[in-house]
């Protein structure tokens, strides 16, 4: 790990390893020293931390569902404790939970917001994580990332620059535009022509075509936390090892 920055790796990328513990020894193996887990794992707030401290990995930042944040925040802000993180980040809307209009995504953003207020008097960010439909244009012509993150003055970014890209707009832009919002971001890469089609678009960092090398120097002065993911690696192994090796190696 470099001395300034917490290069994690998002345990999605090695869910095939199965349970917690086996994705936190494929971690380590990979080289990471932090890790970014998918809500507790479906474990107890006791038994996931046990099962961190086990491993000697650090958590540098947990997703957790809208449904763990209005139901379950007690147990999460336990582990949070215990483990001395204080990144919470929402990752995902399945498409049912999704607003079909303008006044519900301003419903959301107003959901988000309490949530992230009230984090943050426990010292706890609030960070929403996109993929590509959050650059739908609503009708007012402004996408819902925009119309999130105006309504949500507390919320902060997880930029999954990958995502952005693969919305077809320029992550700089966005980047540049919310760099005041930034708590960590998605380090993650787009395939090129003849690559796996197995792996769906994705490409292990570094051997893809976005550029990293480009982004990755003004990343640095603004964040601590970078975050290794692959959705859909052929190899998840050598897909976490070069990742980090990747992020080593530039970041400084």
């Amino acid at each position: 790990m470099t001395k300034h920055h917490k290069i994690a790796l998002q345990l999605y990328t090695v869910r095939s390893a199965g349970a917690l513990a086996a994705r936190l020894a494929l971690a380590r193996e990979a080289g990471y020293a932090w890790v970014e887990t998918e809500g507790l794992h479906g474990l107890a707030p006791a038994d996931f931390i046990a099962t961190l401290r086990a491993s000697g990995l650090g958590l540098a930042s947990m997703h957790v569902e809208m449904s763990e944040l209005d139901a379950g925040r007690a147990e999460i802000l336990l582990a949070l404790a215990a483990l001395d993180c204080c990144q919470l980040v929402m990752p995902w809307l399945d498409e049912a939970e999704r607003p079909a209009d303008q006044a519900g995504w301003l419903a959301l953003a107003g959901r988000l917001q309490a949530h992230a207020q009230d984090l943050a008097l426990l010292g706890v960010g609030l960070a929403y994580h996109n993929h590509a439909f959050e650059f739908e244009r609503l009708t007012d012509g402004r996408t819902v990332l925009e119309t999130l993150f105006e309504a949500a003055s507390s919320l902060r970014w997880q930029p999954d620059v990958a995502w952005v890209a693969r919305a077809g707009e320029d992550p700089a832009v966005w980047l540049a535009r919310y760099a005041a919002r930034l708590q960590s971001v998605h380090v993650k890469d787009l395939a090129g022509e003849g690559a796996d089609a197995a792996e769906q678009g994705w490409a292990t960092l570094g051997e893809g075509r976005l550029p990293w090398a480009q982004w990755l120097p003004g990343l640095a002065g603004r964040l601590q936390t970078f975050i290794v993911e692959h959705d859909h690696p052929s190899q998840p192994a050598r897909s976490a090892r070069l990742g980090h090796q990747y992020l080593s190696q530039r970041l400084g």
